[in-house]
């Protein structure tokens, strides 16, 4: 039975580790905005070569959360003690090889779709990801705002890697469909870039004993609060310019899917940016953030 509890635990561990939510999250991104392209133009990635290009992906991502973690030993040991995985389940040692492991993984699905493809230079995507993921956990996250424009970069090349393999062997796409799956590149780049900086609020105790340079640590809790309050407008302002042209449309349904789903919460994180005044707080509007990050991805697999 212990041996049973055990086994749980490690699971378990290693979900956390590898931040297991995230990565369905990531899949889920590539699964819709290959199934967008398919709708639009009746061609799309294989079902094995997309579930190859998830695999690739999600591996890297993993890969990225595991080094992440093994360089951020000390400072989650103070964010986020309850919370801390290596040292305590998983040795901290075996961090190195596992994402040595996922990085592999990564690199030959993305070398197969580049090769399948016909331009093995593709593969260097998921090359520069693995670099830019090392180097963000070992460098930029302690360089001011570098290291949550890399992340932000990363995931708004989420929505679009599908796009460029299939344009590779279908190079006459629709400029419609390309402009659709950069506007979700856009939103995920937004939104994940304000998630980052609400998790710089939320860690700036940790995050000063490191020696960063977060906008939190560098400006101070309230000039923060203020430019996520600032961005969450921005955010705001990209959205209406679609519940306008829904509502001309007649396009009813879209239309309330952005004002309730998406406008709406906004509005609601932008309050609790006014009245929260403690870091620990802003756990709530990163989940708020994840949700509408959610959101904006399920309209492209609804409408």
């Amino acid at each position: 039975m212990n041996k049973n509890i055990s086994k749980y635990k490690l699971l378990y561990s290693f979900a956390k580790l590898i931040r297991i939510e995230n990565l369905f999250l990531m899949a889920f991104v590539l699964y819709v905005a290959n199934d967008y392209i398919y709708r639009k133009e009746m061609v799309a990635l294989s079902p094995i070569n997309l579930w190859i290009l998830i695999l690739s992906t999600i591996s890297i991502g993993a890969g990225g959360y595991v080094i992440n973690d093994y360089f951020d030993l000390k400072i989650d040991k103070v964010n986020k003690p309850n919370e801390v995985v290596l040292e305590k389940t998983i040795h901290r040692k075996a961090a190195i090889l596992w994402h040595l492991f996922f990085s592999i993984i990564g690199m030959i699905g993305g070398t197969y779709l580049a090769y399948l493809s016909g331009h093995l230079s593709l593969s260097s995507t998921q090359l520069a990801s693995i670099v830019l993921l090392l180097i963000y956990s070992n460098t930029l996250k302690k360089i001011f705002i570098l290291g949550n424009i890399t992340i932000s970069l990363l995931a708004g090349l989420l929505p679009i890697l599908p796009y460029i393999y299939i344009n590779a062997q279908h190079p006459h796409l629709s400029i419609i469909t390309a402009n659709a799956l950069l506007s979700l590149s856009a939103f995920a780049f937004f939104t994940t870039l304000i998630r980052e900086l609400i998790k710089d609020i939320q860690d700036i105790e940790g995050d000063s004993i490191g020696g960063r340079k977060t906008i939190p640590i560098v400006w101070g809790f309230l000039a923060s609060k203020i430019i996520i309050f600032f961005l969450l407008f921005l955010l705001i302002i990209f959205l209406l310019p679609f519940v306008v042209y829904y509502y001309w449309q007649r396009d009813y349904l879209s239309f309330w899917y952005h004002i309730l789903l998406l406008i709406l919460p906004t509005l609601i994180m932008m309050l609790l940016t006014i009245f929260y005044q403690h870091p620990k707080q802003f756990s709530t509007l990163s989940l708020l953030m994840k949700l509408v990050m959610l959101l904006g991805v399920i309209y492209y697999y609804i409408f």
